[in-house]
């Protein structure tokens, strides 16, 4: 939306529902209804309202009973009749004075949300009948009004696009409940401005930059965790965390009495959200290993005693859950001090990531600007990734991503908190307490999108299980898989390292059958050294590793383990087909079709879990084992063709999905190389215009030689002109005196002119 005047109806349907549900939307100013239709064909309950009887005419002819007349304000509805109201042409059209009015009303008529699209009016031209109507002064006017910040502003809004809003901004708001704001009005907020704020109530750049620690935090909440937001202030984050995540609870702890009497009015939310006083250094409250994730942002930096803190965060922190923390980075001034008199410590990079790096295992590094303020100050709003070496580049703000190592919380008990755990005996993809020496290894080194982001920290893991747990183990098992997937996305592995991992998945493949879970990693492994053995070139172990991982039935584990051995399947197919034996190929292919078929038609316990609460992965999984039978289901309809086409076949034994996902990443790359090309374009561009600025630099400091030679030449010329007129005014007296004495000389009378005669008549006579 952002920079362009073309208004995209589908897209901003798309963003309104997503923030807001689908339930009952209301459009003021729906002029032809086609964004009440855009809404309504993405899954909307909407509504429309526009002044013109001709427009509400025309959008009930398209969409019977959608739309009705408004001649102004009040808007004829009910008080709360909507869940959400939005405007997209309508609220702008209206004056200063109007909006407030306006904004009043949108907040009767919605149940919880509003949501703006507005024109931007840039502040460095201002309107000579007021302020500039741009972001802030929007959002200032809503907050005004009784809204906050929407939950998902910063999926609407990512937060680097907030420097530069373009033709218009969209602002996703939440009612703040009536009662809530009669105790809380916006000018309450004031009295502790310069240590606690309501962000999601404050426009500008430090109130997003507060705001967007939590958005981001929220990316790594797992489902089911219960969440601790330590030194809360007035909750806004802990609502951020709930809202953008599928935590099971947030729990917001602050010093302040206010401040969480202000939060629980505000953002407590019954058996979900709750806020109690409490100190950061002293957690009494809280048991040990009883939370999975902290969010602390500058906190450290105001407490006396950082040790005993993070020695708190420690202690209650569940094994691989996991801590977000920040600090101001190195706020001195010229003195050497922080001038803030509420920081009691001045962090830098070095110094945080050494205080938790010693307590915690460290995934990642981040470095936020909002600008605006002492350090950085003209700096756009920036969040980046950094590397967790010596920090490169300047920073407001530092984060760390950190989690309680697994290893060292072996002994305390688990409870499955993510998914849930049907009590048959014949459960088992999710019952880890059940199977594993050391369960919290699932969450911290095994699951995908769960375990640690940290490659450096993940293979130490691994390394360190391999190292200490007994060979034949359930965990043994997963570090070494893990180990070999580590090796397979290596560019290039070193023969010995391949061998020894070859060796390994052989002892364990031949362990005798001990439980599903081992079952698991044995097929895993298997599959895993064949694509490692394929990798090197060493086709005659892929196909043994592969003929031994098709040869295992899956279903003692799982149905979805049957992913594998498919692809094991497929892997055999190809290479029959290499060797031109399509009479083999066809029987694999074949084969992969009916053991799909098998595997669905047994019992879904291990797919789907407990029918009232099923696996949301169990079904996703299943859907892939079934788009791997349909790749075999394409290649077997192409096999003919394999000989005299092979690009066809190669095209064609692809699955569905696989084929989606084919072509998107054509479309992707299509993209980036057209962008790569812009690229070197402008490259090419900025060179020669550079180039063109040297040669103007250069051809200006010519001007200026020359203009200064000029000056030097004019300076010598008036010299000589003062010369010369100095000389004419001696000349002057000269002339005069010469003429007299011309005219002496010229006198026959005279004494020199009969010398003169004389002397000619002497030449005449030596003449001759």
């Amino acid at each position: 939306m952002s920079g362009s005047n073309v208004f995209d109806r589908a897209a901003f349907a798309r963003k309104v529902l997503a923030a807001c549900g689908t339930r009952r939307v209301l459009q003021i100013g729906a002029g032809d209804g086609a964004l009440v239709g855009a809404l309504l064909a993405q899954g909307g309950d909407a509504f429309g309202l526009d002044d013109s009887q001709m427009a509400v005419a025309a959008g009930n002819a398209r969409f019977p009973g959608r739309f009705r007349r408004h001649a102004g304000l009040p808007l004829p509805c009910g008080d709360g009749e909507f869940d959400t109201v939005v405007s997209a042409g309508w609220i702008e059209g209206l004056a200063d004075e109007e909006v407030p009015i306006a904004l009043a009303e949108m907040y009767r008529a919605c149940a919880r949300y509003v949501f703006l699209r507005v024109p931007m009016q840039s502040p460095h031209a201002p309107d000579p009948a007021g302020p500039p109507r741009d972001r802030a002064w929007w959002e200032k006017r809503c907050f005004e009004a009784g809204f906050r910040k929407h939950a998902a502003y910063y999926r609407v809004n990512p937060y680097a696009a907030l420097n530069d809003d373009g033709d218009h901004a969209l602002i996703p708001l939440e009612k703040v409940r009536p009662e809530t704001l009669a105790s809380y009005p916006l000018s309450a907020l004031e009295d502790e401005r310069l240590l606690h704020m309501d962000m999601l109530r404050e426009p500008g750049r430090r109130a997003d930059a507060h705001c967007i620690r939590y958005h981001m935090a929220a990316a790594w909440i797992r489902p089911g965790d219960v969440v601790l937001d330590l030194a809360c202030g007035y909750g806004y984050g802990s609502h951020i965390l709930f809202q953008n995540s599928l935590a099971r609870s947030v729990l917001g702890i602050d010093l302040s009495e206010s401040g969480i009497a202000y939060a629980q009015a505000n953002y407590g939310l019954e058996g979900a959200v709750r806020f109690e006083c409490g100190n950061a250094q002293d957690l009494s409250t809280l048991a040990d290993r009883s939370v999975d994730f902290i969010a602390s942002f500058e906190t450290i930096e105001h407490l006396p005693d950082p040790d005993a803190y993070l020695d708190e965060l420690q202690r209650v922190l569940k094994p691989s859950g996991r801590l977000m923390i920040c600090a101001p980075n190195d706020w001195t001034d010229e003195t050497g001090r922080d001038p803030n008199p509420h920081h009691l410590h001045v962090y830098t990079w070095d110094r945080l990531r050494d205080e938790v790096g010693a307590r915690f295992l460290l995934e990642k590094g981040f470095v936020q600007t909002a600008g605006g303020a002492m350090k950085c100050h003209h700096s756009p709003r920036a969040w980046a990734e950094v590397p967790l070496a010596p920090l490169e580049r300047e920073a407001e703000w530092i984060i760390l991503l950190a989690m309680s190592d697994p290893l060292a919380g072996a002994d305390v008990p688990y409870v499955e908190s993510t998914w849930p755990v049907p009590t048959d005996a014949d459960f088992h993809v999710s019952a880890f307490a059940r199977d594993y020496r050391n369960p919290w290894l699932v969450k911290g080194m095994v699951a995908l999108g769960s375990r640690c982001e940290s490659p450096q920290v993940l293979r130490a893991m691994q390394a360190e299980v391999m190292r200490t747990e007994p060979p034949d183990s359930v965990d043994h098992g997963a570090a070494l898989c893990g180990h070999v997937y580590s090796l397979l996305a290596e560019p290039f592995v070193e023969a010995s390292a391949a061998l020894e991992a070859l060796e390994r998945i052989r002892a364990y493949a031949a362990l005798p059958d001990s439980g599903p879970h081992r079952l698991r990693w044995q097929v895993s492994l298997l599959f895993a050294g064949g694509e490692l053995a394929r990798k090197r070139g060493d086709r005659a172990t892929a196909r043994e590793l592969y003929e031994r991982c098709a040869a295992i039935d899956t279903s003692a584990y799982s149905p979805l383990l049957g992913n594998r051995t498919l692809d094991a399947l497929f892997r055999l197919a190809a290479f029959a087909m290499d060797d031109g034996d399509a009479l083999r190929a066809r029987a694999l292919l074949a084969r992969s079709v009916s053991e799909a078929e098998r595997l669905c038609s047994g019992s879904w316990l291990n797919v789907r879990g407990a029918p009232d609460r099923p696996l949301p992965f169990g079904l996703a999984e299943l859907s892939q084992l079934l788009d791997k039978a349909s790749r075999a289901a394409y290649a077997l309809a192409a096999l003919d063709s394999g000989a005299t086409r092979p690009a066809v076949f190669a095209a064609e034994a692809q699955g569905f999905h696989e084929r989606l996902l084919a072509f998107k990443d054509a479309d992707l790359a299509a993209l980036r190389e057209g962008n790569e090309a812009l690229v070197r374009e402008v490259s090419r561009l900025t060179a020669r215009i550079d180039e063109l600025a040297r040669e103007l630099i250069a051809k200006e400091a010519r001007t200026h030689e020359l203009a200064a030679e000029v000056v030097r030449q004019d300076a010598h010329a008036q010299s000589l002109a003062r010369e010369i007129q100095r000389r004419d005014a001696m000349a002057a007296p000269l002339a005069t005196a010469a003429a007299r004495l011309a005219s002496r000389l010229r006198d026959p009378r005279t004494a020199a002119g009969a010398l003169v005669r004389r002397l000619r008549r002497m030449l005449r006579g030596a003449g001759k």
